[in-house]
């Protein structure tokens, strides 16, 4: 690929080319409040040397307070062009949450809209700078000059892990592989200026900080950020801004075809539709289709690698339901299939998935340790389970690490999720192997039902499909998963609220005691 050869580089670079480009052009907009990209670099600029004013160095570490808000957008890419380190934060983080980070990375510059700084200011003085985005970091024509350009090959985002299989780490990217990400979505989509990218994810986590935002600034997209979340908002801002990407997570997805407000007779001008942070349900996508009339594109990634694959539907096409695939490789993406000794497995075998990806990451800020566990010669270890059929199609088989061991025998918990969500009551279900006192373990599950279904009735199900070792010896109704932000659900959080919650079980004769 042509971009694997081009040298490193900045988003401040990706700003100003962006600005020359297309200067009237919007760039980015909010509650019909637009940005246009030669405004958009001078405010950049501005809040940029204001930063540099208050002593944010490229020795420095800030940490924002990632909301969807074209002020924080404008705050993200002041603190790149300054050349500092950057931790982007979910908006309502605690103020025990931000020590944690600063016991962690040291002294931090705060940002953040004045809210939510607000929130952290009544628990105690912040041990550090404080900025509020908007007309404060921006103010003043004039006063001192942006500094000079950092290295797109230093450290800069400090991007946390979703924490979904447990505590979450610093994920290390520099500004070019945040580039080079957002060049595979432009090779791999198709983006360009005729775009208008609507994101129904926040910005600070990977998929929609690349897929939405870089990518948008990449390619002279209009970036359109939806801030709070509700079906009906989103369908009438599709359809105000004629949007033809939509970047969204497989919850919203779903919502948008429970909903009433999608009967809305206003057409939709969408062409693409990203999905990620979790799998898509085949029978959401098959709805989505049937109501909007563009199939749901599914993207697999990670925070420390980028996008690994996708797979790009065709236009009008209905999604594969039940094919397990997640797409072929993704420009510039290689693959390695391996066995328990590192060594390449046969065509067609299940192996340990390795990916080398131009948006690779440079390892766990402070974890040497875990670093190495993850980054072999150049490849990234990504702990799941997959192969590759004779298409060239790569099919995920699970988490290695996440296999439940009954009696000696290795249970795969996405094989039966997928049995217990082809129940049609059920909406969620997560599977996870309770600890027995004899070492070994028994296989439980939580689940989320859209109606009255006893567990009676799901231990029927699950032997009808499952051998008798992978039926849940218990389960237990829930109203909700406890999900990131980006709609992955935290696993770790599972197990352990499932012990103070009432199960239902599930016996050999399949009651609910």
């Amino acid at each position: 690929m042509p971009f694997l050869a081009d040298p490193p580089r900045t988003l401040g670079t990706l700003v100003a080319d962006a600005a020359a480009r297309w200067p009237g052009h919007t760039a980015v907009e909010q509650d019909g409040h637009r940005l246009g990209f030669a405004e958009l670099h001078l405010r950049v600029e501005r809040a940029a040397a204001r930063l540099a004013a208050a002593g944010l160095t490229r020795t420095s570490t800030a940490v924002l307070l990632f909301d969807n808000t074209v002020d924080c957008v404008i705050a993200f890419l002041a603190v790149a062009r300054t050349g500092a380190r950057l931790v982007t934060a979910e908006p309502h983080a605690t103020p025990s949450q931000l020590g944690a980070l600063a016991d962690d990375l040291g002294r931090l510059t705060l940002i953040g809209r004045a809210e939510r700084l607000a929130a952290v200011r009544a628990s105690g003085p912040w041990p550090g700078p404080v900025v509020e985005v908007g007309e404060e970091l921006e103010a003043g024509a004039a006063g001192p000059a942006a500094p000079a350009g950092p290295a797109g090959d230093a450290p800069f985002l400090h991007q946390l892990s979703s924490g979904s299989t447990g505590a979450p780490k610093a994920a290390v990217h520099t500004q070019d592989n945040l580039v080079r990400g957002a060049e595979i979505y432009r090779e791999s989509f198709g983006y360009g200026p005729q775009d208008t990218v609507v994101t129904a994810v926040p910005l600070l986590h990977s998929f929609g900080l690349v897929a939405a935002l870089v990518t948008s600034l990449l390619t002279g997209a209009r970036l359109v950020m939806l801030g709070r979340f509700a079906p009906g908002r989103l369908l009438s801002e599709l359809a105000r801004t004629g949007a033809t990407v939509l970047v969204a997570a497989p919850l919203a997805y779903d919502l948008l075809t429970r909903s009433g407000a999608a009967a809305s007779e206003t057409p939709l001008r969408l062409r693409l539709c990203l999905s990620s942070g979790a799998a898509l349900h085949p029978d959401t996508g098959q709805r989505f289709t049937e109501r909007f009339g563009v199939a749901i594109s599914e993207v697999y990634g990670c925070t420390e690698a980028g996008i690994i694959a996708s797979h790009r539907a065709a236009p009008g096409s209905a999604p594969a339901a039940g094919s397990g695939g997640v797409g072929r490789p993704a420009p510039g993406v290689e693959v390695r299939l391996v066995d328990d000794a590192g060594r390449d497995v046969a065509a067609g075998s299940e192996g340990v998935l390795l990916v080398r990806t131009p948006a690779m990451f440079l390892g766990y800020h402070d974890r040497p340790e875990a670093t190495a566990a993850v980054l072999r010669e150049g490849w990234y270890v990504t702990g799941d389970l997959a192969r590759l059929d004779e298409d060239g199609l790569l099919h995920l088989i699970g988490r290695k690490d996440s296999f439940i061991n009954v009696g000696g025998k290795k249970v795969n918990p996405v094989e039966v999720e997928r049995v217990l969500l082809g129940h049609p009551l059920l909406t969620e279900a997560v599977v996870w192997g309770e600890a027995l006192p004899d070492g070994g373990q028994r296989v439980r599950a939580t689940v989320v039902s859209a109606g009255p279904v006893s567990a009676a009735e799901l231990g029927r199900h699950c032997r009808e499909h499952l051998q008798p070792h992978q039926v849940p010896g218990q389960v237990e109704f829930v109203g909700s998963l406890p999900k990131s932000s980006s709609g992955k659900t935290r696993r770790a959080e599972v197990a352990a609220a499932a012990a103070r919650g009432t199960a239902g079980t599930i016996d050999q004769g399949g009651a609910r005691s």
